[in-house]
């Protein structure tokens, strides 16, 4: 069974492993689990910056009703456990695959590349070492150097050839790979040819195209059955089993159908790929999640739980302290200025424009910064206001602002030549005309009344609740910016300052969307976890959102699909390190 984006958005509860709040202490024997010594000193004084209580390693399950026998256990069907498993199987290993539900995660499937054959000999883009060099210290540059270069350069290196793998097997199940050349150039930011993306049957070069991980991941379960991998789907990961020199030689699991605990043995690895925290507002506190307060929806949250993450600290590891998460600036705010939790998670909260560059104001009417850039800068410079959350305002010359604006990547608006063009969400994918933007976009919002129209600006300041006066005097000096082709006041790219003058005028309220985190478990270029002295954790890997290293602060939302790119890479580097001991090929 499979579930798709679609099924997601429908309100389903997915998680890409959901993992209990149980573990394993180091200092354990292979033959089940047991509690370390108790230290009968006095307790040091804390020097942890999380909070060590919720992370406290919980007692041992020992009532085991099966035992099972495997190379690898691959916790996880998202994005990156299928690549892990289906690379284990394919490498000649014995693999389980565990997931609490019953079928794959589909969300997403933009995957960052640089160098695969289908781009360089279908699309003509490669990249020379120098400019790989480039794009790895500009990624680090964009979380202030608080990562692990060295993981940012693998992905560099080795994307190009995990792509070429996994393009081999897309083929073999007759689905093809894309690449988006349409691309994004301005003063602050520039995005290049990286995202490559799978669909199946026709492509449509103005779309709609049908792309991305719900074409993918259903064909690597069907790879994973022919393969003969074990599927616990079903199944909840609860605890790593240690033995007394602290490698990780098997994970317990509890039947979903009858609670009994299974205990899986792997002779070479587990591999955690259970999607992150973003769902778990208790451990967001825990970890001091910094931008917890201002998220006001975090569809995709849902489900994701840090189980993977907190398996992994209860068997030594350490994690990230510096927060990230991949946030966009489309959350709608409801009429009560609502911010922070509970968070919405439906998809009618939603604003896809919202990443257009069109008037900002605050609570008093005031423009406040360039609205040209990446989502998370236009999210920080927003929420930095008063209520944590901002209003976006356009006129009716709104189809040939979009077109003048020509966003890209996951923000992209308008059909062109060059881009992927496929659905985002259920109903809502890059328009050709003026009359499909009103039927997608705009008439969905007026209905359910998120969006504010009005006649004149003063009736919109008053349908949006701030002062009319100061609302009046920002409109006026933004649109003689407008008029000189030069703004003043934030220096935004001159052909992006668009005139608020002609009736009817809109205005909506916006916020942050959270859909996922990035600080996980540290790792090291094998993608083994690693303790604070940086030593492996024999027998475990992690990737995906549970792995860290790799993002910091914020996420540089301009490399189209960084994030799963870094997971296919590292989920097929860590199958291949876990089976033979090398991160290549033989």
């Amino acid at each position: 069974m499979s579930f798709s984006r679609r099924d997601f958005l429908k309100g389903a509860t997915f998680t890409a492993a959901g993992v209990a709040m149980s573990g394993i202490l180091g200092g354990c024997s292979n033959a089940g689990p047991a509690n370390a010594p108790a230290d009968s000193a006095a307790p040091a004084r804390s020097t942890q910056w999380y909070d060590e209580e919720f992370f406290k390693k919980p007692a041992p399950i020992t009532d085991i009703a099966e035992k099972i026998d495997v190379d690898i256990v691959v916790v996880g069907a998202g994005n990156g456990g299928c690549i892990a498993a289906v690379s284990a199987a394919d490498l000649g290993a014995k693999v389980a695959w565990v997931e609490q539900n019953a079928g794959t995660i589909t969300w997403a499937g933009e995957i960052a590349a640089l160098n695969s054959k289908v781009a360089k000999e279908k699309f003509g883009v490669s990249y020379s070492e120098k400019e790989k060099n480039k794009i790895v210290n500009d990624i680090c540059r964009y979380a202030s150097y608080e990562v692990d270069q060295r993981l940012v350069k693998l992905w560099a290196d080795h994307s190009g050839r995990t792509m070429d793998w996994f393009v081999d097997k897309m083929e073999a199940k007759g689905i093809h790979m894309f690449l988006e050349t349409d691309v994004y150039k301005s003063e602050v930011y520039t995005s290049l040819p990286v995202t490559h993306t799978v669909y199946k049957g026709e492509f449509i070069e103005l779309g709609p195209n049908r792309m991305g991980s719900q074409i993918a991941n259903p064909a690597w379960v069907e790879y994973a059955e022919e393969m003969g991998v074990k599927k616990l789907f079903e199944h909840t990961a609860q605890q790593l089993v240690q033995d007394g020199s602290g490698k990780v030689t098997g994970i317990i699991v509890q039947r979903k159908s009858d609670k009994a605990y299974i205990q899986i043995n792997a002779a070479k690895g587990i591999i955690l790929s259970t999607g992150g925290y973003a769902g778990n507002t208790a451990m967001m506190d825990a970890l001091r999640f910094r931008g917890k307060d201002f998220v006001a929806n975090n569809l995709g949250g849902d489900g994701h739980n840090g189980d993977g993450i907190k398996m992994a600290l209860w068997a030594g590891a350490a994690i990230d302290r510096n927060h990230c998460g991949n946030a966009f600036n489309r959350a709608i705010i409801d009429s009560n200025r609502h911010v922070g939790e509970p968070f919405s998670n439906s998809i009618n909260d939603l604003w896809w424009p919202g990443s257009q560059p069109w008037l900002k104001v605050n609570t008093r009417g005031e423009r406040f910064m360039n609205e040209d850039g990446p989502y998370d800068y236009q999210i920080y410079g927003g929420v930095s206001q008063p209520g944590k959350f901002w209003f976006q305002i356009f006129d009716s010359n709104y189809w040939e602002d979009v077109q003048a604006f020509h966003t890209t990547i996951c923000s992209r608006l308008v059909a062109v030549k060059g881009a992927r063009n496929s659905e985002i969400l259920p109903g809502l994918f890059p328009v050709k005309s003026e009359e499909e933007f009103d039927s997608v976009i705009m008439a969905p919002a007026l209905k359910n009344g998120k969006l504010k129209k009005a006649d004149t600006l003063e009736d919109l300041a008053s349908q949006l609740g701030i002062p009319a006066a100061a609302f009046a005097e920002t409109i006026k000096r933004y649109n003689q910016n407008a008029e000189k082709g030069f703004d003043a006041d934030f220096g935004k790219n001159p052909t992006k300052v668009r005139p608020v003058a002609k009736a009817p005028f809109y205005g909506i309220a916006l916020g942050s969307w959270l859909l996922c985190t990035f600080n996980g478990i540290k790792i090291n270029t094998n993608l083994q976890a690693i303790s604070e002295k940086g030593d492996p954790i024999e027998g475990l890997y992690v990737t995906g959102n549970d792995s860290g290293g790799f993002f910091a602060n914020s996420y540089p939302e301009y490399y189209g699909g960084l994030a799963h790119g870094r997971t296919t890479c590292f989920a097929r580097l860590a199958a291949l390190h876990a089976v033979t001991g090398s991160i290549y090929e033989s």
